[in-house]
């Protein structure tokens, strides 16, 4: 897996799947909501797919959908910033009781939600996912293991 594999669209799944912190959720309502982003955001069925697929993109309609399904899952708020709460409650779900992968979650939760981030949400959902490969990277850590 590409260190710069969509860490928001990783997390968005498993999310989806395990059914935190949205208990309402499966993998198949993660994919009806990206048609709503799809649309919301003019992206396209393939870059749709690399989303799903945790395949990272370019196009800024790409990046938008993500920054979509990150508000619609609540991981980004209204004005573009990451929201901590969720970051930190999924990070601890999916620590699934380790206390350091917890512990290295709740740090790079803390990095990542301090960095400046562009005004533009698309944007900023791209620099957030940067930041979180990043320091994933640097605690030795991978999304299949936190």
């Amino acid at each position: 897996m590409s260190p710069y594999t969509c860490f928001f669209a990783t997390l968005l799944v498993a999310v989806a799947v395990s059914g935190a912190p949205h208990e309402d959720l499966s993998k198949e309502h993660a994919a009806e909501v990206a048609q709503e982003c799809k649309t919301e955001t003019g992206a396209s069925d393939e870059e749709v797919q690399h989303m799903l697929q945790h395949e990272p993109t370019e196009s800024h309609e790409g990046k938008c959908l993500r920054a979509c399904m990150m508000k619609k899952f609540e991981f980004m708020d209204d004005a573009g910033k990451l929201s901590k709460e969720h970051a930190l409650e999924l990070i601890k779900h999916i620590s699934k009781d380790d206390a350091e992968k917890e512990s290295a979650g709740a740090e790079i939760v803390d990095k990542c939600e301090a960095i400046e981030v562009p005004e533009d949400h698309c944007d900023a959902a791209a620099a957030y996912e940067s930041c979180f490969m990043e320091h994933l990277h640097e605690h030795g850590l991978s999304l299949a293991e936190i």
